[in-house]
């Protein structure tokens, strides 16, 4: 990815209610895969106290506000609301310049 660019930071902790979470999981990210200006997805989830961050990168603001308004992703996140999240809190944030280490 070139600099600059967003992430979508949604950092979660789950409820014991995790019925179709995983399915939706994987679907949210082959859809958000689809949409104009998705540029990648990384996340960890920490099943000892249910905590999970998500970090999406996309190109501009606006592909991040057809991503929330995706129907799909819309009932996901209404489903996480009733059903799977205790709480959540989401951030964006603006790429500046980004740098990484590979030892292989």
């Amino acid at each position: 990815m070139k600099a600059p660019y967003y992430a979508v930071i949604f950092t979660s902790t789950q409820t014991s209610a995790t019925r179709g979470y995983k399915q939706a999981a994987e679907l949210m990210e082959e859809l958000a895969a689809t949409m104009p200006g998705f540029l990648g997805v990384e996340g960890a989830r920490n099943d000892s106290d249910h905590l999970g961050i998500t970090v999406s990168y996309w190109k501009t603001l606006k592909d991040i506000a057809h991503w929330k308004a995706q129907a799909e992703h819309q009932g996901a996140q209404r489903m996480g609301k009733s059903d799977w999240y205790d709480n959540y809190t989401v951030r964006i944030c603006k790429v500046e310049r980004d740098y990484s280490f590979n030892k292989s």
